[in-house]
C-alpha cells in the first residue's frame, strides 16, 4: 500500500503494516465509545479489537502507556500476564491514534472466573481507601474549591497507596502488584495526574479466567478538562 499511518473509510481500516491474519484492509464495526476512545470489533478473521483514541489537546495518553508495556517482536522482556497485549499503529489524519488488542472477555463478570473477581473486589477496596485519604488530604489544606482543583494533581499519590494496599493484600498476588507498579512507572512519564480505576467495565479476563487490567488508567486533568467544558463550570470531585 506503500502507506506509513493507518486510514479508515467506510467501514474498513486500512493498515501500514499487515494484521496477525496478513491482511492490511480489515472490516471493522464500532462496538463501544468513551470519552477519550472509539472501541472497533474486526468483522471478519481473527476477532481484535481496534481503539481509535484522541491523545493531543486535553485528549488521554491510556492506551499509549499500554503499548508501551507491550514487547516489539524480537524484544526479550516479557509482558505481565495481567496486561493487555496493546500494538500502537500509528495515527489518522484526524489526529486519533490507533491501537489494536485481542478480544478479552469485558466487561468483567464474576461468573467468568471468581478468583478474577475477588482479585477486582480487592483492587477496589484499596482503590477506595486511597482516594479517600487523599481527598481527606486536601480538605484539611484547601477550601473544597481548591481542594477539588488539586485533587486532579494527585495521581500519582492515588496509584502509590494502591500499590501499597495491594501488596499487604492476601487476595492481590505478586505478579498483579507487579503489573501495578509497572503502570505507575510508565504513567509517570505523562505526569502526575495519571491515576487508577478499577470497575468491573474496565477489566477483563482471557478465556481461561486470567484477570486483566484492560483500561485501568486515565488522566483525572483531562477528565476534569472534558467535564467543565461540557459542563462549562468546574465539576465537583
Amino acid at each position: 500500500m506503500g502507506r506509513k499511518d493507518p486510514y479508515y473509510s467506510r467501514g474498513v481500516l486500512y493498515l501500514p503494516k499487515p494484521d496477525p491474519d496478513g491482511r492490511v484492509e480489515v472490516p471493522i464495526k464500532q462496538i463501544g465509545k468513551g470519552m477519550f476512545s472509539k472501541a472497533y470489533l474486526t468483522t471478519t478473521g481473527t476477532p481484535y479489537v481496534y481503539l481509535f483514541t484522541r491523545e493531543d489537546n486535553g485528549g488521554d495518553y491510556a492506551k499509549r502507556i499500554l503499548s508501551e508495556l507491550t514487547p516489539n517482536p524480537g524484544d526479550k522482556w516479557r509482558r505481565s500476564r495481567y496486561l493487555p497485549k496493546t500494538v500502537d499503529l500509528g495515527c489518522l489524519n484526524d489526529g486519533s491514534c490507533v491501537y489494536r488488542m485481542p478480544l478479552y472477555r469485558a466487561p468483567l463478570r464474576k461468573k467468568d472466573s471468581e478468583k478474577a473477581w475477588k482479585q477486582y473486589r480487592a483492587l477496589e477496596k484499596c482503590w477506595n481507601e486511597a482516594t479517600r485519604n487523599i481527598k481527606n488530604k486536601l480538605a484539611k489544606k484547601y477550601d473544597w474549591q481548591n481542594a477539588a482543583y488539586q485533587y486532579q494533581y494527585h495521581g500519582r499519590d492515588i496509584m502509590d497507596e494502591v500499590v501499597e494496599c495491594a501488596r499487604k493484600s492476601k487476595d492481590v498476588p505478586a505478579g498483579l502488584v507487579n503489573a501495578l507498579n509497572e503502570l505507575v512507572e510508565e504513567s509517570a512519564n505523562y505526569g502526575n495526574d495519571y491515576t487508577f480505576e478499577f470497575s468491573p467495565r474496565n477489566l477483563a479476563t482471557t478465556e481461561s479466567g486470567h484477570l486483566i487490567l484492560l483500561d485501568v488508567v486515565f488522566s483525572l486533568e483531562s477528565v476534569a478538562k472534558t467535564r467543565a467544558k461540557a459542563r462549562k463550570k468546574v465539576p465537583a470531585w
